[in-house]
């Protein structure tokens, strides 16, 4: 058995108070909002679809009338930038977007085919659930 003894995990009561409050308020946590289905860059989606990169977000969907609809990102697009922190895998992009504030623009570098892109978006609140 692998021991964690003494490990310990905290959150700030203010952060603890923000998601109570909303989930008593609207019965759900809102975050900022993209709006795009994703899946992680591999070698093998890589090779799969020829992208231009072994690395980064690879979008699978993107929700009508989402700020990555307006921002003109479409299903194929390789997010590899968002402001200056690299994705490297979709879980990154998830990390930086619920990093970021609602109603924050965002610069997004992407790969579009073989040419490399910017765009911005500003970011939503989260639909419900």
């Amino acid at each position: 058995m692998v021991g964690v003894e003494g490990m310990g995990y905290a959150i700030s009561i203010n952060f603890a108070n923000s998601i109570i409050e909303q989930l008593i308020t609207k019965g759900y946590v809102v975050r900022p909002w993209l709006g795009v289905a994703l899946h992680s860059v591999n070698q093998w989606l890589a090779l799969r679809y020829d992208l231009a990169t072994d690395k980064g977000a690879f979008i699978t969907n993107v929700a009508s009338d989402s700020p990555a609809d307006e921002a003109g990102l479409a299903p194929g697009d390789v997010i590899v930038g968002i402001n200056d922190t690299e994705i490297s895998t979709a879980e990154d992009l998830i990390q930086a977007i619920h990093s970021s504030q609602i109603d924050q623009v965002v610069k997004i570098t992407f790969w579009r085919s073989d040419n490399k892109n910017i765009t911005y978006a500003t970011l939503a609140e989260s639909p419900p659930p």
